[in-house]
């Protein structure tokens, strides 16, 4: 027999109970529902609706209840059902008290915040961790330089340290989302009731102050029907998915032996059944497609969100199936990543080998025209047909004589001798936030200033454990 909390002798249908129990998910909010019941038990108590040895009842209680491995979570309905219930069989009567002045409406509210905002340190700690591993992969790299591509197509030469930093640009913006996510998400629901309120003494800021939340949410309606921050959470992991997913394709692209710009330890990537000879960038390929997994999460969230008139509907409990399933693979999602930055190495002789193409420096040809006063267009038109002339003849640009130069400009005939220098090349692109080694040094300056600096992020989000709860009790 099934045991609920709105019904002391009726059963289901077992197709009915696998529709509808949660218990499968949310029992990982065992230990914040407890959390939760504590911090409940004594707005109760200050609220003189409860006695001091009912307060100490059920908070000893729900203390014991926290360590029990033998409780056989498969006959309840939800997880708030198994802690009332177990807690009445450990403390008998007074546990029937722990479910006055709340719902599982702002009960559920609470622990799934209380789940996320534990898990949104975590991140957070994890992308400075890739941040830090990006910026000394640059650090070491700074004389490498490769080709930059747009359309996948050779276009300039860019310092690789360059390349990586870009990367760094797009974590600074995830974390600053999950960030930025941390005040919305650190309000508290309970005393919110099923929907209206609560006619009970009862001090939403004291339950608020004692779970370290910024305040208590400001409208009942709303808190026990919003999955706002849900939402927002999951498409923070989405679009952080993407910035991945996309290294993922560059590693996998690299990592090929027609370009050879890196290797990979073998603990990255795996054999192939079939070819001896085939190492696998098999977990890049798999980062890449991550994102796929994220918005799928999230377009059930809003599937699910969308035209649910206020306030609470069932419709509601199918966000177990994405908070859980959603925050334990991208934590895995994180720390491989890590693990796969840390494992590249830049093969710098098959890179120097690979970069001869002269016409990467096209561009630096029409620049050095313009800042001798031909017009960009014009000066675009002449290195065209420079490049149109060398590829007809089959030479590069260093191989033209002064002839042959003279013959498309004049002004050509004034080129420095180490004008076809890739490493010239980068370095003349000295303006904030390019290429050049200058510019992306003092870049790794200003970004291993913004680790430290970001550290006291971190520390903002805050986090209370059962036994600190427990500790500051005074009667």
């Amino acid at each position: 027999m099934s045991t609920f909390l709105w019904s002391a002798d009726e059963d289901l249908p077992d197709v009915v109970k696998f529709f509808t129990y949660s218990i499968d998910k949310d029992k990982e909010l065992f230990y914040y529902d407890i959390l939760g019941g504590i911090a409940h038990t004594l707005a109760l108590y200050k609220g003189g609706i409860i006695s001091q040895d009912e307060t100490r009842a059920i908070i000893g209680g729900l203390y014991k209840l926290k360590d029990r491995k033998d409780i056989d979570f498969s006959k309840y309905e939800d997880i708030h059902t198994a802690v009332e219930v177990e807690l009445t069989n450990l403390i008998g009567e007074p546990a029937k008290k722990l479910h006055t002045a709340r719902s599982r409406n702002d009960q559920v509210a609470l622990d799934e915040r209380l789940y996320i905002r534990d898990k949104l340190k975590d991140y957070l700690i994890l992308i400075r961790d890739i941040i830090k591993a990006f910026l000394d992969l640059a650090t070491i790299s700074l004389d490498i330089v490769v080709p930059g591509f747009t359309h996948l197509q050779p276009a300039q030469p860019i310092l690789i340290s360059h390349h990586l930093l870009a990367y760094v640009e797009m974590l600074k913006r995830d974390f600053s989302r999950f960030c930025s996510l941390y005040p919305r998400l650190n309000e508290c629901p309970l005393g919110s009731g099923a929907l209206a309120g609560l006619d009970f003494p009862y001090d939403r800021f004291l339950v608020s102050e004692l779970l370290r939340f910024n305040n208590p949410t400001s409208n009942s309606m709303d808190t026990v029907s919003d999955r706002d921050y849900l939402m927002e959470y999951i498409f923070n992991m989405l679009i952080l998915s993407t910035h991945m997913s996309r290294f993922g394709e560059e590693i996998v692209i690299w990592s090929n032996p027609l370009f050879g710009f890196v290797r990979i330890s073998p603990g990255y990537t795996t054999g192939s059944s079939m070819m001896p000879q085939k190492r696998n960038p098999d977990i890049a390929e798999l980062i890449r497609g991550s994102v796929g997994e994220y918005l799928g999460y999230l377009d059930t969230l809003v599937v699910m969100m969308k035209g649910l008139a206020l306030t609470y509907n069932r419709d509601l409990q199918m966000d177990k199936k994405v908070i859980f399933d959603a925050s334990h693979s991208f934590l895995i999602l994180l720390k491989v990543f890590k693990g796969l930055l840390e494992n590249v190495e830049f093969d710098r002789e098959r890179i120097k080998e690979n970069l001869k193409d002269e016409f990467l420096l096209a561009t630096d040809l029409a620049d050095f025209l313009v800042n001798r006063g031909i017009p960009f267009r014009s000066a675009h038109h002449i290195v065209r047909n420079v490049v149109f002339y060398c590829q007809e003849h089959n030479k590069s640009f260093s191989q033209l004589s002064k002839d042959e130069w003279e013959r498309f400009h004049e002004e050509f005939l004034a080129l420095p001798d180490n004008f076809f220098s890739f490493e010239n090349s980068v370095n003349r692109r000295d303006t904030y936030g390019g290429t050049a080694r200058n510019q992306v040094e003092y870049q790794i300056l200003l970004n291993r200033k913004w680790l430290e600096e970001s550290q006291s992020q971190v520390e903002m989000v805050a986090s209370v454990s059962i036994e600190e709860l427990v500790s500051g009790i005074k009667f």
